[in-house]
């Protein structure tokens, strides 16, 4: 009785799959290419190989779902049987390995730079957000006693002698990354003159290209060299790392990221400094004496890079800031977890009268504080007070927004992420009857609002929401004591290890807010912007709240209520960078205004989300 809609249900879902996405990526791509000013890929060749190349791919995988796992790839309608043959053999997702090489390709072949530029990254990383906040999870339930094993697996984390195949697939992986790096810098930014620095000059000539062979056979050796599969693990994630690091400054700033770069002709040549330090650091590991030998082989190395570099000071400086954030990425990602722990176990309160005030509410303050304040530098004292209301009427629309989701009698005033996105729409008419450019404050506190948010996240911390779900290990959970915490008085996992939700999202937000930014420095329009601040938080969000683990939080068809909301502000993030808003100059006057208005925005959320009134049972009265 239930074959034939299931039948129809699965019909559409291969149509919207296969169909209507491929038309909207197409139909984006088409209607903001005058927005992506950006060089283009000049091969007919490299477009169709990669067009045929990831059909083939996409068609062998889904035969071998429909084979081996008796099923085809749908989400809703996951195969029933694990599969590991055909190219999942390989690696992992090749459908989406598949899916992205045929947008690269396409894009190419019809010169679309948008398409190349905007569309594909954001397809990439929505796929990613896909498999990280749902399609592992759900295996992982699915197949509880199946574990993902791939020929292009990274080598695992033990202290055993490394095979010939795990040096080479490593090998791969850093050299890959590193040439896919060096090309799309080179590309997109290149050409950019250095902020500060000249070439290393040495009293002898170096100026042939083919030197820098020698450092990309140096790194060439590493994987050999190193005995052990932890070495080359840490070689390999080290290495990435720093590479991701390199390539997002480098974009962002080419002014002081991309100046390790010598040229175009050279790109593949070209192994920044960091690399080389990465690498004496893991022989050290491996052997103190080959560690010695290949130090002063690197230190002849470095030289000959930086006499090639741009910018040898910049070169040298950024690599060591690199190599250090990579190198003890561990320890970081230890001590921001710590923090997080602390912070999620200060709660404090003083009550004076039938007032309370409890500490979480400095943090949304300031944070509140800020945003106003560095809004206010970027477009000047003469939208202060626009500003000011805009912030008004978004902590009040989030304030109803939680109430309608979450209000219960535990919770007589929690507050919602998008319901302040729906206060935006009231928010701006407020600021347009006032009489200013709604779409210059929209775009400015799009810019800031990823920072906002992230110092906000120290609220959720201390005050327990947007807590994380259980994990089992203790290098990745916290624990929450306080009996004030959501987490000991709603969701009852007091002492449990659980997912630092609220870090994880001030990781990504921090880096986002880089990126707005980049785009305000730019003179993108403010409806871009603001879409790209919707499409990127909402990717965030959407892996996010995978993790997540409040109770009174709904779920519909497998996905968290709020997964299916950034599931559409990126869609509503797609459609306001369609809509071509005209770039308006303004000046930034910094003055009393913004400073003043800042003070005001900071003390009335420190207030709304940190002050209530304990005695009372009246809506909105408490916070606990």
């Amino acid at each position: 009785m239930n074959k034939l809609p299931t039948q129809i249900n699965k019909t559409i879902y291969s149509i919207v799959f296969l169909v209507i996405i491929p038309l909207f990526l197409w139909f984006w791509a088409t209607h903001t290419e005058d927005l992506i000013n950006l060089p283009l890929i000049q091969s007919t060749l490299i477009g169709w190989l990669l067009v045929i190349g990831g059909v083939i791919l996409m068609a062998w995988a889904m035969f071998s779902l429909k084979k081996y796992g008796k099923g085809l790839p749908m989400n809703a309608y996951p195969p029933p049987r694990f599969v590991t043959n055909g190219p999942y053999k390989i690696f992992r997702h090749p459908i989406y390995w598949g899916f992205s090489m045929i947008l690269i390709g396409y894009f190419i072949i019809t010169n679309s730079s948008s398409g190349l530029w905007l569309v594909t990254p954001i397809a990439i990383l929505a796929m990613i957000a896909l498999v990280m906040g749902y399609e592992d999870i759900d295996l992982k339930k699915r197949f509880p006693n199946e574990s993902i094993k791939t020929i292009l697996d990274l080598p695992t984390k033990i202290e055993e002698p490394a095979s010939i195949r795990a040096r080479l697939i490593s090998l791969f992986w850093v050299i890959a990354s590193l040439l896919l790096s060096n090309l799309i810098i080179v590309k997109l930014v290149g050409s950019t003159a250095a902020l500060l620095g000249k070439p290393l000059v040495l009293q002898f000539p170096v100026k042939n290209p083919y030197l820098l062979l020698l450092t990309v056979l140096f790194i060439l050796a590493i994987p050999f060299i190193i005995k052990r599969m932890d070495h080359i693990f840490n070689w390999v994630i080290t290495s990435l790392i720093a590479i991701g690091i390199s390539t997002f400054i480098a974009l962002l700033c080419p002014a002081v990221g991309a100046q390790y770069l010598a040229g175009k002709d050279a790109f593949v040549y070209m192994v920044p400094i960091f690399l080389v330090l990465l690498s004496i650091r893991s022989i050290f590991k491996h052997s103190k004496g080959l560690g010695i030998l290949f130090s002063l082989i690197g230190v002849s190395l470095m030289i000959i890079q930086l006499a090639f570099s741009n910018s040898a000071e910049l070169h040298l400086i950024s690599s060591i800031i690199i190599f250090l954030l990579a190198a003890y990425y561990f320890y970081i990602w230890l001590f921001l977890k710590n923090a997080s722990e602390k912070i999620a176990n200060s709660w404090k309160e003083w009550v004076f009268g039938k007032v309370r005030v409890i500490n979480h509410g400095f943090y949304v303050g300031f944070g509140s504080f800020l945003g106003i304040l560095l809004a206010g530098i970027l477009v000047g004292d003469a939208y202060a007070w626009a500003i000011l209301m805009f912030a008004f009427v978004v902590v009040i629309f989030s304030a109803l927004w939680a109430q309608v989701i979450e209000g219960s009698e535990k919770l007589k005033r929690p507050f919602g992420y998008y319901g302040a996105l729906v206060g935006i729409i009231f928010a701006s008419i407020a600021v347009w009857i006032m009489g200013f450019n709604v779409w210059v404050i929209i775009g400015v506190i799009s810019v800031v609002m990823p920072w906002v948010q992230g110092i906000g996240r120290f609220r959720c911390l201390v005050n327990g929401c947007c807590h994380g779900s259980k994990v089992a290990h203790p290098d990745i959970g916290i624990r929450y004591f306080h009996n004030r915490s959501r987490v000991c008085g709603i969701s009852h996992l007091k002492g449990e290890l659980l997912h630092p939700t609220p870090l994880y999202a001030m990781i990504w937000l921090f880096l986002v807010g880089f990126v707005l930014l980049f785009l305000w420095q730019h003179d993108f329009s403010p409806s871009f912007i603001f879409g790209l601040y919707l499409i990127l938080t909402g990717i965030g969000r959407f892996v996010e709240e995978a993790y997540r683990g409040e109770v009174q939080t709904p779920i519909f068809n497998g996905l968290r209520l709020y997964q299916w909301t950034a599931i559409l502000s990126v869609l509503l993030g797609i459609i306001m960078t369609l809509i071509h808003v005209n770039v308006v100059v303004v000046a930034s006057t910094f003055g009393w205004m913004t400073l003043v208005s800042a003070i005001i925005g900071g003390l009335f959320t420190a207030f709304a989300m940190g002050v209530d009134f304990p005695q009372s049972n009246a809506r909105f009265s408490r916070l606990v």
